[in-house]
């Protein structure tokens, strides 16, 4: 996620960067494009801020070092591990793999629906939004075809834009979910819950990682957490349901059995 946050910040640079060559230029494209590109900045910002668990691994003894610079020594032979030993300290912890039923396919497939219409709204918007400014820049400037060439210039934001928002939302939410449809599991993870908010989304951090929220569904419950349960499917971050530490269901997705994560594992 923290890749992720630097190329929205990148995006939201090059944004100002030709805004401000067509505010040069003579376009007088306003305040409204500027204020896009540093919203961009801001989100990149949070992402990478909001990039990893909660819950930092330990460093490992061997790294650690005596003041002065002097390594720590070695350690006396220990018994060999148990299997439960061997897995990673913060996936035996926090998260678990539940079976993916037909039931959990369906809803994570239902939700994936809806936040393909949600992402076609958003690119038609855009495109509506640059297109038309463009033109009303063309319509209201005097001299003689520079109003067609900023007309364009904007209309080939737009475009832009709505193609990149569209390709960064296939990469991280589509085709996760249809990876995610694949498979066999999806995840549980146990521990702390944090809500980092981020314009008309958020970043979830829990015990052991974090990702982007699809949306601001669930949002207001899961901030309110602070501790607790969350079933979410592991690639596309579907956010199945949350239950509180006394196993009380606080949000959940329309078809998902919230039973039986009451006193899961």
């Amino acid at each position: 996620m923290r890749v992720w946050g630097t190329l929205v910040m990148v995006l939201g640079v090059v944004f100002i960067v030709l805004f401000a060559l067509a505010e040069f230029g003579g376009g007088h494209i306003g305040v409204i494009p500027f204020f896009v590109g540093a919203l961009l900045i801001l989100m990149g910002r949070r992402l990478r801020k909001s990039a990893g668990g909660i819950v930092q691994p330990k460093p490992a003894p061997e790294a650690m070092e005596y003041p002065g610079g002097a390594p720590a020594p070695a350690a006396a032979p220990a018994a060999a591990p148990t299997s439960a030993q061997n897995a990673a300290p913060g996936a035996q912890s926090f998260t678990v793999e539940m079976p993916l039923t037909p039931d959990v396919a369906a809803v994570i497939s239902a939700q994936s629906d809806r936040l393909r219409r949600m992402l076609l709204y958003i690119v038609i918007g855009c495109v509506v939004l640059f297109c038309g400014l463009g033109i009303g820049i063309g319509a209201s400037d005097a001299v003689p075809g520079e109003g067609r060439t900023f007309a364009v210039f904007l209309s080939g934001i737009g475009l832009i834009g709505a193609g990149m928002i569209y390709g960064i939302s296939w990469l991280t939410s589509l085709r996760p979910v249809r990876r995610d449809l694949r498979g066999t599991t999806y995840l549980r993870t146990t521990g702390p819950v944090q809500v980092v908010p981020i314009y008309n989304g958020g970043t979830l951090r829990l015990a052991d990682r974090s990702f982007l929220m699809n949306g601001r569904r669930g949002m207001k419950e899961l901030s309110l957490l602070g501790w607790g349960r969350v079933d979410y499917s592991p690639h596309g971050h579907v956010i199945l349901a949350a239950w509180d530490r006394d196993g009380r269901n606080v949000y959940s997705l329309p078809g998902y059995n919230v039973s039986s994560g009451a006193h899961g594992a």
